[in-house]
């Protein structure tokens, strides 16, 4: 465990030494060569970070049968646990995780009769690659369902956290697959968490908005074909949104607003949980579950003006 603690230090000491230099680099190119900071910005964007995996989650990969499968830009690092002729329920981590984050909801899901696949997206833990993108994002849950299915076991739900849950989201609206799925901490819209980015590396607007093109041309989407309403204009599947009122990544306000603009969506809100020890609250597992197998009847979210525990209603767009 030592080692272990060691390891992510340094890790963490590295991220922090490498955002100092990004910072400068961006603020002197910025200035004195802006086509040069969009592309470094663009490349930055896209790069997520990568972190040393605790003992935890090392443990508990190990519980699990690795396999394989390709996504067209590498291949993608999975784990299956349960039987695999069983319905599956899919896994989807966030920016700079892991699929082993959510791996509390493991054993619960294969006591209720599931199988469950975990994976690492393109560009993070064990997977190949060093960038990524919503876009990498749902095309890595294609090829995991396309290889759960090829071996006769439907999927039937997913569970995905953060930057993993808004890509779950594209991913139905794009599919329009009839499943459910439990979206963790979602974030509703990319150009806002770009412009927070942009802010964090003191990028200039101008820069920003070129970087933005690009990265639309290099992907071929708009950015605006994730955000809310049109979001999730054709999305069709059972939805239950879980979000921590304490949320200092993606303020609960974005959940909020997602779970009003899901037709029959459910909300649940917690509270001192942030945005990543929400994923293993026993409770939030035990919703999951509830809600995978349609035993409970989740609440609405509150509506706009109405006296609630969150932190404020948040507007659609």
């Amino acid at each position: 465990m030592a080692s272990s603690a060691a390891s992510l230090n340094s890790t963490n000491v590295r991220n922090y030494v490498l955002f100092a230099w990004q910072r400068l680099r961006l603020a002197v190119t910025s200035a004195l060569a802006p086509s040069v900071a969009v592309e470094l910005a663009a490349r930055i964007f896209a790069t997520p970070p990568r972190f040393a995996p605790p003992q935890a989650e090392l443990e508990a990969l190990a519980k699990g049968k690795r396999f394989a499968v390709s996504s067209g830009t590498g291949r993608i690092a999975a784990w299956r646990y349960g039987d695999a002729s069983r319905p599956a329920i899919v896994l989807s981590h966030g920016w700079g995780g892991r699929g082993a984050q959510l791996r509390a909801f493991v054993p619960a899901l294969v006591d209720a009769g599931y199988q469950v696949v975990l994976f690492d997206h393109i560009g993070h833990g064990a997977s190949d690659g060093t960038d990524s993108s919503i876009v990498h994002f749902m095309r890595g849950i294609t090829a995991i369902v396309a290889g759960i299915e090829a071996n006769g076991a439907p999927v039937v739900g997913m569970i995905g956290h953060s930057l993993g849950a808004a890509a779950v989201t594209a991913w139905l609206n794009e599919t329009r697959r009839d499943v459910r799925v439990v979206l963790v901490a979602p974030p509703t819209s990319v150009e806002r968490y770009s412009g927070y980015f942009a802010r964090k590396l003191g990028i200039p607007e101008r820069v920003r908005r070129a970087m933005q093109e690009r990265i639309e041309s290099r992907l071929g989407y708009r950015w605006e074909s994730f955000e809310l309403p049109q979001g999730i204009a054709r999305v069709g599947a059972q939805a239950l949104i879980v979000h921590d009122a304490d949320d200092r990544d993606v303020p609960v306000t974005s959940g909020l607003a997602l779970a009003r603009a899901w037709r029959g969506a459910g909300f649940v809100g917690t509270k001192g949980l942030g945005h990543r020890r929400v994923l293993r609250d026993p409770s939030v597992v035990a919703d999951a579950v509830d809600f995978m197998k349609n035993r409970t009847v989740f609440a609405p979210p509150p509506a706009r003006g109405e006296a609630s525990a969150y932190l404020a209603p948040a507007p659609l767009a």
